[in-house]
């Protein structure tokens, strides 16, 4: 059965969405401040809130931390990535070793994934990245230091960013 729980972080609303038995981390949606609009895929696919699952509670806990300012640890052993071709998985295992507060680039991701051809395929996987925060794509930028997209939004990313004072 898929749940989501709503998280409240410094930065507004933001989700977790996970499967039960066994329990998987399905997504993590960023903040904002519409938490009707950050409800509604959800409820578009008939998914109930549940705020009392432990783990998806110490998950959406770890959130409110790194919108608090603090480094966090990854939680790999609910996150699926079996879903992902094995290139995908390289991608953000590497994005998933940028450290807090430093950044790098598209074409530093791809050569860190063993694809050194690959930047817009790097780019392409992280605007499908269902884990932000845990795997942070917020850390990717243009080669030329300029931010790149971001499924929040450039503002967003600026925050985060500036946040781990990674700017």
């Amino acid at each position: 059965m898929n749940r989501y729980q709503i998280v409240e972080t410094a930065f507004g609303f933001g989700a977790v969405a996970f499967s039960t038995e066994p329990f998987k981390l399905v997504a993590t949606s960023l903040p904002t401040s519409d938490l009707d609009a950050l409800c509604r895929p959800f409820d578009e696919v008939c998914w109930r809130i549940d705020s009392n699952h432990p783990t998806a509670f110490k998950i959406g806990a770890a959130m409110v931390r790194y919108f608090n300012g603090e480094s966090i640890e990854i939680p790999w052993p609910v996150m699926d990535l079996s879903r992902f071709t094995p290139s995908q998985q390289a991608v953000y295992r590497a994005v998933a070793n940028i450290p807090y507060g430093h950044t790098a680039s598209y074409g530093q991701v791809a050569r860190l994934a063993g694809l050194p051809r690959a930047a817009r395929f790097v780019g392409t996987t992280m605007a499908n990245n269902p884990y932000p925060v845990f795997i942070p794509c917020h850390r990717v930028i243009k080669s030329d230091g300029s931010p790149g997209g971001f499924g929040g939004g450039e503002p967003l990313k600026a925050r985060m960013l500036a946040l781990e004072g990674a700017l």
